[in-house]
C-alpha cells in the first residue's frame, strides 16, 4: 500500500475482501492464472462472499398486519476461513515443462509465492494469498411494512473503485409475509420471506445470491431469541485479462457458492427504538453476523 489514495481504497475494500487486499494487488495476482487455476484460486471467495450477503436479513419474525413498521440497521456479516479454504489443487500452466501439480495458496491462503524448478533452469511461479482469516462485509439495510402482514427489505451501495475496477454496486431486495394470522394460536412468531441481491465491480466481478427462508422467533421482554432455516444459492462471474511475456487474453468463468442450505440462531436486544442483534448461520460457509439499528 503506498500513500493515501492506497489507503483510501483499501477502506472501500474492506466490504470484500477482509481489509487487506486492494483491487490492483488482486487483478495483478488473478492475472497469471488461466481459467482452471484461477477458479480454484478465487472458489473460497465465492464461497465467504455468497454466504455472507445471503446473511443478516431479518432480525425477527414478527410482521404487523398493517400499518407503519421501520427498520434501519447496519449489518455486519463476517465469514470466517478454515485451513481447507487457504490452499488448492494447482497446476503449471502454459508450455512449461515438466507439468507438475502442488497445493498452492488460495486468494485467502499464505502470503508466499511457490516456486515449481523446470527444465534448463527454468521456474512457474505460483501467486501468494492475502492471508486471511475472515471475510467481514458491512451494509446499510432498510425494512418497511406492514400491508396485509407483508414487509419489504432492501440493500444498496454505490462506490466509485476508480479506474482500475471501476463503479462498486450492491443491490439487494427482500419480500416476507407472517403466517400468523392464518395460524392464531401459534407460540412463536412465524415468517417466511425470498431475497435476492446483485453485486458488481466494474466487469471483473458479477454476482447473484438468492435465500428462501423459514423464519421464527420468541420475544419475552427486551430480549427476542429468533431463527431460521433457509435455502440459497450464489453465483459470481469472473471476468480479467490473463498476462503472458507476450500476450495478454480475456478469462472468463462462472463459480457457484458451495451453500445450499442453512440454519440460523440469533438474539435481540432493544432498549426503545434501538436494536442490537448477533446470529451464527450454520452451513458449509458459517456466517456471523452483528446488526445495530432502530425500529419504529
Amino acid at each position: 500500500m503506498n500513500g493515501s489514495k492506497n489507503s483510501a481504497l483499501l477502506a472501500l475494500l474492506m466490504l470484500i475482501f477482509a481489509g487487506v487486499v486492494n483491487a490492483q494487488d488482486l487483478q495483478t495476482t488473478i492475472a497469471k492464472y488461466t481459467s482452471e487455476n484461477g477458479k480454484g484460486y478465487l472458489q473460497p471467495l465465492a464461497d465467504a462472499f455468497g454466504a455472507n450477503l445471503n446473511s443478516g436479513l431479518y432480525h425477527q419474525a414478527r410482521i404487523k398486519k398493517s400499518g407503519l413498521q421501520l427498520h434501519f440497521a447496519l449489518v455486519t456479516m463476517t465469514a470466517p476461513i478454515a485451513e481447507d479454504q487457504k490452499t488448492f489443487t494447482a497446476t503449471t500452466e502454459d508450455l512449461f515443462y515438466p507439468k507438475t501439480t502442488v497445493e498452492a495458496p488460495t486468494v485467502f491462503g499464505r502470503s508466499e509465492n511457490i516456486a515449481v524448478e523446470g527444465v534448463g533452469g527454468t521456474a512457474y511461479i505460483f501467486p501468494a494469498g492475502f492471508d486471511i482469516k475472515s471475510v467481514p462485509v458491512a451494509v446499510p439495510q432498510l425494512s418497511i411494512g406492514s400491508l396485509f402482514g407483508t414487509q419489504a427489505t432492501l440493500r444498496y451501495i454505490e462506490i466509485d473503485l476508480g479506474e482500475n475496477w471501476g463503479p462498486l454496486n450492491l443491490y439487494g431486495w427482500g419480500i416476507r409475509h407472517s403466517i400468523n394470522p392464518y395460524l392464531p394460536s401459534l407460540p412463536v412468531d412465524l415468517a417466511i420471506g425470498y431475497y435476492r441481491q446483485t453485486f458488481k465491480i466494474g466487469d471483473i466481478i458479477d454476482a447473484r445470491t438468492s435465500l428462501l427462508t423459514a423464519q421464527t422467533s420468541l420475544t419475552r421482554g427486551v430480549l427476542t431469541f429468533y431463527g431460521g432455516i433457509g435455502y440459497e444459492s450464489s453465483d459470481l462471474d469472473i471476468l480479467y485479462q490473463y498476462e503472458t511475456t507476450d500476450e495478454a487474453r480475456e478469462i472468463s468463468f462462472d463459480l457457484q457458492g458451495q451453500n445450499s442450505a442453512r440454519l440460523t440462531f440469533g438474539v435481540g436486544l432493544r432498549f426503545g427504538p434501538l436494536q442490537i442483534n448477533s446470529d451464527y448461520n450454520l452451513a458449509s460457509q458459517n456466517v456471523l453476523v452483528i446488526g445495530v439499528g432502530a425500529e419504529f
